[in-house]
């Protein structure tokens, strides 16, 4: 499991959540294997609880089983539950993106664009997994321009059975797709066309997208 230090005000809970969770989505905590409670306690140098709590608030949106008296395990993907986080994601954010395509400032939109150009930067370097932390960031932009984060924090929770399959897509297949619809999507940020952004954006998040086929080949044993 990858550890990452304890951000500033967060809560022992709050990390945990945090790493566990982004342990899960990286497949580092791959989907089948075993989790323990105490383990990850003593990896990142907490008492039980805030991670027993992490769990419990991660076992709420079925990423992780927990079995009475036979310990927990990472949830094997189910696409009924990919398809669950896109239709949650999809109809919240695209409301997001056309509200702050209207009320993005110029400040706003130059964050949006600095985001785009380090993503084609680690693209070029072959650094997928600062794409995927990139594009996470592109979108929260939106979130902070409308004030909405308590809709930002409920769609990354339960985003997270969409977010695996995006790692591997991006681990599969050429990312570049991702990265030109976020060009895009910037393109009528410029051009203060909310119809316009939210069009790319349900494009974006469409479920065609995933090929799910070649990845269920790809990786078989990660699929119920």
């Amino acid at each position: 499991m990858k550890n990452t230090e304890k951000h500033e005000k967060e809560t022992n809970r709050e990390y945990a959540l945090r790493v566990i969770k982004d342990n899960i989505v990286n497949l580092e905590l791959a989907p089948g294997s075993m989790i323990s409670e105490q383990d990850i306690a003593n990896e990142l140098n907490l008492s039980r609880t805030p991670v027993h709590e992490a769990m419990q608030e991660l076992s709420s949106t079925k990423i992780i089983e927990i079995l009475p008296q036979r310990g927990s395990h990472v949830s094997l993907i189910d696409m009924a539950h990919v398809d669950e986080a896109v239709f949650a994601r999809t109809t919240i954010e695209s409301e997001i993106t056309m509200m702050a395509c209207q009320q993005a400032s110029e400040k706003d939109i130059q964050e949006m664009e600095e985001n785009v150009t380090l993503q084609r930067f680690y693209y070029e370097k072959h650094n997928l997994d600062k794409i995927m932390e990139l594009d996470n960031a592109f979108h929260e932009i939106m979130y902070k321009i409308t004030n909405k984060m308590q809709c930002h924090y409920m769609v990354r929770l339960m985003s997270i059975h969409l977010d695996r399959i995006r790692e591997l897509t991006i681990q599969a297949f050429n990312p570049e797709r991702i990265i030109k619809e976020h060009e895009e999507l910037l393109e009528t940020f410029k051009k203060k066309d909310p119809a316009a952004a939210k069009e790319v954006l349900n494009k974006h998040l469409s479920r065609k997208h995933f090929q799910e086929d070649e990845l269920r080949k790809a990786f078989p044993q990660y699929f119920a």
